[in-house]
């Protein structure tokens, strides 16, 4: 059992969804490095339930309590140790899956690996809710890049079939004063209507998260085990309903030609870069100078009020299932700043490992 990431830096989260709280350990940064209190507040502001008709209405004010690590406002050197409690939490919804698995969900998983003694409410620690301490600690990271000139970009491209048509850096203000995350008057509109059709039939519905980073120098990332890539797509794995990471032209590679996807070199002002991007910044698991680009795939939210079909754990027999509880009907849309913060613990572990100071 594994709940920590561990190289340059370590993070390791605890806690589970229903219980009194959930948070994490930060380990690995050296002292004398400022850490506001509000950059964390404000990315923890832009994950937490509650703030949207279009997301789950569970509501929980998920302040980041740092409670070691820090003096005056400083990193001290120790172990960054951040609590957020559990306030709004109703266990009864769950009772039921004790015995019935939700399909889709990590239920089954949860019990053929732990037993009857596993922590079922709410999903336990495969809940949504661990991507609340991915946030306080990457919002630590994000803060310490941005202080050294790195740019980060995340919104959703794509909710359900409405397909925003935007791959390029956007604004974080423009991303944020979208209810879907999507930077387009229009387009977040269409998104809006599209997920409350789709919440009004009891159902739900996946997404695509963009992400850019621009000023990344060049030389970032280990050959083949610990590629740029290899980190990344470690991390963005550990969010529950990631199903797919792709860099730049991704799958979409596999049916052109070279000549099609070979970004061309060009050396200007003492930096190499290339005028297109198809690798999406990286080759040979290194960065080499052109911005960061990937897409993360979130499936649809498992839990959905609609009656499913499972199986009885107890007496292996079919049984029925409708979900109770307050869920996202689209958890791409909360996913948005967990993707965005965990990028960043990757890309502060390799700048670190690179040996570049974050002081």
């Amino acid at each position: 059992m594994s709940f920590t990431f561990k190289d340059s830096i370590s993070l390791t989260i605890f806690g589970s969804s229903h219980g009194e709280l959930v948070g994490c350990t930060l380990s690995g940064l050296p002292s004398g490095i400022k850490i506001e209190q509000g950059f964390v507040d404000k990315w923890m502001e832009r994950r937490a339930p509650g703030k949207s008709p279009l997301t789950s209405q569970r509501k929980e004010k998920d302040q980041a309590r740092i409670v070691s690590g820090l003096r005056e406002g400083y990193t001290d050197g120790g172990a960054i140790t951040i609590l957020i409690s559990n306030e709004d939490t109703i266990s009864s919804h769950y009772d039921d899956l004790k015995e019935n698995p939700r399909p889709g969900h990590g239920d089954l998983g949860l019990f053929l690996k732990y037993g009857e003694h596993r922590n079922y409410a709410g999903g336990g620690f495969l809940s949504g809710r661990m991507t609340a301490p991915l946030v306080a600690a990457g919002s630590i990271a994000l803060q310490i890049l941005e202080m050294k000139g790195f740019r980060f970009s995340t919104y959703l491209e794509s909710l359900g079939t409405v397909n925003s048509g935007i791959t390029e850096f956007m604004d974080e203000n423009s991303i944020y004063r979208h209810e879907t995350r999507i930077p387009n008057d229009s387009k977040d509109e269409e998104a809006r209507n599209h997920l409350k059709n789709i919440a009004s039939e009891g159902d739900s519905t996946g997404g695509i998260i963009g992400t850019h980073l621009e000023n990344i120098p060049a030389g970032l990332g280990e050959p083949f085990f610990d590629s740029m890539e290899s980190i990344l797509s470690h991390l963005l794995f550990s969010i529950p309903g990631v199903k797919g990471v792709e860099f730049g032209a991704g799958f979409s590679m596999s049916s052109m030609k070279g000549s099609e996807a070979n970004d061309v070199f060009r050396f200007k002002e003492g930096k190499y870069y290339s005028d297109t991007n198809m690798n999406g910044g990286i080759l040979g698991g290194i960065s080499y100078g052109n911005p960061l680009y990937f897409r993360t795939a979130m499936k649809p939210t498992s839990s959905i009020r609609k009656e499913q079909t499972t199986v009885n754990l107890s007496t292996h027999k079919e049984s029925n299932i409708v979900v109770k509880g307050r869920h996202d009907p689209c958890i791409a849309i909360r996913a948005v700043p967990v993707v965005n913060c965990v990028t960043a613990i990757g890309i502060l572990d390799l700048y670190l490992r690179a040996g570049f100071s974050v002081r």
